[in-house]
């Protein structure tokens, strides 16, 4: 049977299943040292080849666990909840929900007891919380001899209750009747963190207001509206109103007042609760952050228009004709209301589909990300991954249902099945291409009086016709880039400026680093390249800090894109890391960082980054033939052949 460290180590495994860690991570991340990690590795190790459960070691990239679910059951069963021990987010979890509850006689020595973990475990804890909860305007003070306590404006806490305390501090369990939209994990924290009684009372008051106005909530706003109600109601219970008047009424719309004012109509008459007008107006900013499903709950022409200029936006980056798709327009134009006034008051949703977009639309959802400078515009912040996450999965049924293609004719020498041949390599090679039709070669006439956009020959012909291109029967590296440079041509009515965009990454602006253990060192070690190169002023790095506090900018693959604001950027570079072992970037593990200092109010140099960045995140090979280069140099060459820039 495993110790209660090697249980903790194998937990840790369990979370990264699937993925290489290294015994650096798993040390940051259990509060143990390295040392300790690699000594009851052994013993985790051998309970796993017992349970037939597959450890794979990776030189250089640490250990990947491939366990099955039954395993994963059976592992568990077999250790029992009683030896369950508090992994690093379980731990600050717990001590964010104490802080921000209010208590002040908590010190550094009664969490350690509780948790069961060292005193300077727990100052690391507390100093990553710190850093994180001042994004969100709360302090964390340390008194000696008293305690430490959280300090913050109640709307701030209440945010932050929000953000942090994802995981229930208590066992309670939850029978999940309130409403189909609430998943069972918020039932759980919810009722577990604050009070069964405010979750019953949320739900019923937005039950109450969909009955009266006649609208029903979407999954994810409804889950929403119950969590922020839920922790309002906690905090008004332990006496932490809302005392200013943060939220003037004559700002909120007279549709949300309305709203605001039946919930609380529904507490005073089924609970006795009277809410003062600061609350109240609390809650209609919460109806202000939602979205229904039957209908769009304000028409307003200003986030009309923000919507339709993302559109035209969206469409310039990908090439694509999204500003003719009606259902696109009006979804877009239902979501974005709600989404730049969560953006606005740092109101958070949990986006159900997250995973499974950065997967299956990864390469979508990063050129999404270039849509912040909207929400910076309107709302003032940097809107959360979720969000952009939902703009991808919109904007991917659009263009799975308006796919854009270039429509070719193929004439050969070499007979119809030699042409079916070359016309599979191409399409194989070059997806936005179709081989609309094959021409033998004493047909070569007729094909300039087919509707078509791109003529491929494999003989030689004199003529005038700009859709005419001669390539190999072969197809070969130079057939395939030029193909490639003609269909961005078609498809954008402009050229791709590979030439400019080439400049943006050499063999001085790649780094390939062995001991960086976080974000913060990492943001530091690229933005003080670009510096030291003149390609940015020195606040572009605290830029980037900022940033990464909202959101993490991890898009898929193992890779993140740090950027900061465009008028610190000096001359358009990317500033390339490889580690040699991944590190925790917000929720997910990276080893490759490309610090962007890019001008997105460019439609020509995004549209150009992301043209060819979406091609390295889209192919296995190239990612890994990019971590596998030895030098800077050969990194830089990998890209270069690969996007066809030599």
């Amino acid at each position: 049977m495993l110790s209660e460290k090697g249980i903790l180590i194998l937990e840790k495994l369990i979370a990264y299943n699937h993925d290489a860690v290294t015994a650096k991570t798993l040390a940051t991340s259990t509060g143990m040292s390295e040392r300790s990690v690699k000594t009851y590795l052994k013993e985790v190790a051998d309970f796993c080849e017992e349970q037939g459960m597959k450890l794979d070691r990776k030189p250089g990239k640490g250990i990947k666990p491939e366990f099955s679910e039954e395993q994963i059951c059976a592992a568990r069963e077999m250790i029992g909840k009683d030896h369950h021990i508090l992994t690093q987010k379980e731990r600050q979890n717990y001590i964010a929900y104490i802080l921000l509850s209010g208590w002040d006689t908590y010190t550094y020595a009664l969490f350690s007891d509780e948790l069961n973990v060292s005193k300077n475990v727990i100052v690391d804890d507390i100093n990553d919380l710190s850093s994180e909860m001042e994004t969100f305007g709360i302090e964390i003070h340390k008194m000696a001899g008293y305690g430490i306590y959280a300090k913050g404006e109640e709307f701030d806490v209440r945010k932050a209750l929000r953000h942090f305390c994802r995981i229930p501090i208590s066992d309670k369990q939850v029978i999940n009747d309130v409403d189909y939209r609430l998943c069972h994990d918020a039932a759980e924290i919810i009722a577990n963190n604050f009070r069964s009684v405010n979750l019953r009372m949320a739900a019923g008051a937005v039950h109450h207001v969909e009955s009266d106005t006649n609208i029903v909530f979407t999954d994810y706003t409804f889950q929403m509206l119950v969590e922020y109600i839920s922790i309002g109601l906690f905090r008004y219970d332990v006496g932490k109103e809302l005392l200013d008047e943060r939220f003037a009424s004559e700002d909120i719309p007279d549709e949300y007042r309305r709203m605001a004012q039946k919930a609380a109509e529904y507490f005073e008459a089924s609970n006795g609760l009277k809410l003062p007008v600061p609350e109240i107006n609390y809650i209609a900013i919460l109806f202000m952050c939602a979205e229904a499903q039957n209908c769009v709950i304000t028409q307003n022409s200003d986030t009309e228009s923000i919507s339709d200029d993302i559109i035209v936006y969206l469409s310039n980056l990908l090439a694509a004709n999204l500003i003719d798709n009606d259902l696109l327009g009006d979804s877009m134009r239902s979501f974005m209301p709600g989404s730049l006034f969560r953006t606005k008051y740092g109101i958070e949703i949990d986006n159900p589909f997250l995973e499974d977009i950065t997967q299956s639309y990864g390469s979508l959802y990063t050129v999404c990300f270039a849509v912040s400078k909207f929400y910076e515009k309107y709302a003032w912040s940097m809107p959360s991954e979720d969000e952009i996450a939902f703009i991808a999965l919109q904007v991917g049924g659009a263009l799975h249902r308006n796919p854009m293609t270039v429509r070719a004719l193929l004439v050969c020498s070499g007979g119809f099945a030699t042409g079916n041949i070359i016309a599979g390599k191409i399409e194989n090679k070059i997806p936005d291409v179709h081989i609309m039709r094959i021409l033998s070669s004493d047909k070569i006439n007729e094909a300039f009086e087919h509707d078509c956009d791109l003529i491929l020959s494999t003989i030689a012909f004199e003529c005038d016709d700009i859709r005419f291109m001669q390539i190999s029967p072969l197809v070969s590296f130079g057939d395939e880039k030029r193909i490639r440079e003609k269909c961005f041509s078609l498809m954008t009515g402009q050229s791709a400026e590979l030439s400019v965009f080439s400049n943006m990454i050499e063999d001085k602006m790649i780094l390939f680093e062995k001991k960086v253990r976080n974000r913060k060192d990492i943001i530091k070690k690229a933005g003080q390249l670009l510096i030291d190169n003149g390609c940015v002023q020195a606040e572009f790095i605290k830029d980037v800090m900022e940033r990464e506090k909202v959101e993490s900018t991890e898009v898929g693959c193992r890779i993140a894109i740090p950027h900061g604001k465009p008028e610190h950027v000096l001359e358009p570079k990317i500033a390339v890391i490889r580690l040699e072992n991944p590190i925790e970037w917000g929720k997910r593990q990276v080893d490759m960082i490309f610090m962007l200092a890019i001008n997105f109010e460019s439609v020509n140099t995004t549209k150009a980054f992301f043209h060819d960045f979406t091609k390295l995140l889209n192919e296995n090979v190239v990612r890994e033939r990019i971590r596998e280069a030895k030098t800077p140099h050969e990194l830089s060459q990998v890209i270069r052949s690969e996007l066809g820039w030599n």
